[in-house]
This record gives structure tokens, C-alpha cells and sequence, in this order.
């Protein structure tokens, strides 16, 4: 496709949608159409909180840019409800994102108790598809969609619950599904709110931390060490909780830092109730 292409279908777009825009998500910058017709760039910023010049965990264009196809899906910010489009196109040799958005305000589709009930019913279906329904925290689905392929994050970490096997032979399932729980539970509590706890499989889990100093990184993954070191289960007093960790802080994709990090918590496993850092 050509410049001249790209515009033209963007003005034909322009019928459709609210708003359509072309993204160059390796530098951050977004094209607007002109009243002459020509891509007019501005810093990069999401539709939803226009200014704020961040990506969110699971920005649609850079997801659309590292995957090279198409995205689509639903977006909420406070009353409005949008709906967001995205496929990745080449102009002049060139990789790009063209996004489509669509605010939606079809009373029929909202129901009659309107835009939050809709909101809700989304959210909703979200949680069943990326939430393990045990721990609460994202499913592996949701690591694969949406985190995997991304770059920039700061540090991610492998966690692992030791002893989980013995547990489950000596003390029975329903204890180690509680274990899990206490420990998920506690690790949440000991992140922010911009960072993700996910199942990564069994008792393995990937922590990812966004736009965090190394010195933090560190005491936040002792914190959890601690944390989950003096868990005590109601029912099972005598059960001692421990976790080992891998932690890795560098730039990079994800799913790389993932298996240095898995590699890592290999070590710690041999220590147990241990972090090691790269």
C-alpha cells in the first residue's frame, strides 16, 4: 500500500468511524488525516485517556504491530463505550497499525439499564476468559494473548510455591488448592495495581512489573518472600509456605525474559524458599 493509498482509505474510513488513525507503534507515533487530506503526526496517546502519552499493559496497536494481523474489541472509560479496531499494514514498505474506533450509543445494544449494564457484561465475559477462577489471578490464555509478544516492561519474575507436590500427596488437593490461594492472595496484595500476577501453569506463576527501579524490583520480590513465608493456613497450622523466585530486569520481549526468569527459578528451586536476580 501507498501513501497516497493509505489516505485515501482513510477518508473513506473516516465515513464509518469516529475517529481513524494510523500508528507507527516502534516510535510512538500516531497520523491524523488534515483538513488537506495529508498525515498530520502527534505524539502517540490512547484514545480512551488522551494526553497521557503511556501504553497501557495491552495496547491494541502494539499487540497488532508484533503480531502482524488484526485485533478487535471493547473498550471502557467511565459512561462511554467504544469499540476498537485494528490491522497491521505496510505503506511504502513501512510497518504500521491502521486503528478504527467507534463510540457506541445504540440504546438497543446497551438494554434497557444502558451503557454500565453492557460495561459490566463484558467485564464479565473478560474475567471467565483470563482469570483462573482458583487463585484470581490472570489465566495463561491471558499471557499468551495479550502479554507475550510485548516489549518494554521492565522486570518479570517466575514463582513458584515449593513442596506443592508433597503437599497435595500428604495433606490432600482441597489443602494445596488453599495453599495456592493464601499465596496468590498475599503475592496480589504485595503488588501494584499496574503490575500482573498470572497462572503461568500448576503452581508456576509470572509476576510482570511495569516501570519499576531495580533497587524496588528487588525488595518487592523479598517482600513477597516474606510475605509468604509467615502465611499461616487456618486449618493447617503446622504447614510452613515458601516460594522461590526467579527475577529478571532488563528491556525486551516478554516471552524472552520469561524463560531466562524460568531458568532462574530453576536454581532458586534447588535452595528453595530463595530469589535469584539477574
Amino acid at each position: 500500500m501507498t501513501k497516497n493509498e493509505v489516505c485515501a482509505l482513510m477518508r473513506q474510513l473516516e465515513f464509518v468511524f469516529d475517529r481513524v488513525r494510523l500508528v507507527d507503534a516502534a516510535v510512538e507515533t500516531q497520523f491524523f488525516l488534515n483538513d488537506r487530506g495529508e498525515l498530520e503526526p502527534e505524539p502517540y496517546c490512547c484514545y480512551l485517556e488522551q494526553g497521557d502519552g503511556a501504553r497501557c499493559g495491552s495496547c491494541l496497536s502494539e499487540l497488532t504491530f508484533q503480531r502482524k494481523g488484526r485485533l478487535a474489541r471493547f473498550e471502557f472509560s467511565q459512561n462511554d463505550v467504544s469499540n476498537l479496531m485494528a490491522k497491521y499494514v505496510e505503506v511504502d514498505g513501512e510497518p504500521f497499525v491502521l486503528e478504527m474506533m467507534c463510540r457506541i450509543t445504540d440504546g438497543v445494544l446497551f438494554g434497557a439499564k444502558g451503557k454500565n449494564e453492557f460495561a459490566e457484561a463484558i467485564t464479565s465475559y473478560n474475567r471467565k476468559l483470563y482469570v483462573d477462577p482458583l487463585t484470581g489471578a490472570y489465566n495463561r490464555q491471558y499471557y499468551e494473548e495479550q502479554l507475550r509478544e510485548l516489549r518494554g516492561n521492565d522486570a518479570v519474575a517466575m514463582l513458584d510455591l515449593d513442596d506443592f507436590k508433597s503437599i497435595n500427596d500428604t495433606r490432600g488437593h482441597s489443602v494445596g488448592d488453599a495453599a495456592l490461594r493464601a499465596v496468590i492472595g498475599a503475592v496480589i496484595q504485595c503488588v501494584r495495581g499496574t503490575d500482573e500476577v498470572i497462572r503461568y501453569g500448576g503452581d508456576e506463576f509470572l509476576l510482570v512489573f511495569r516501570n519499576i527501579p531495580r533497587k524496588a524490583f528487588a525488595a518487592r520480590l523479598e517482600q513477597i518472600r516474606q510475605t509468604v513465608e509467615n502465611l499461616k493456613l487456618e486449618d493447617q497450622p503446622n504447614l510452613h509456605l515458601s516460594v522461590s523466585i526467579g527475577g529478571v530486569y532488563r528491556q525486551g520481549p516478554v516471552k524472552e525474559r520469561v524463560q531466562e526468569a524460568d531458568s532462574l527459578l530453576y536454581q532458586a528451586k534447588n535452595v528453595k524458599n530463595c530469589i535469584c536476580l539477574k
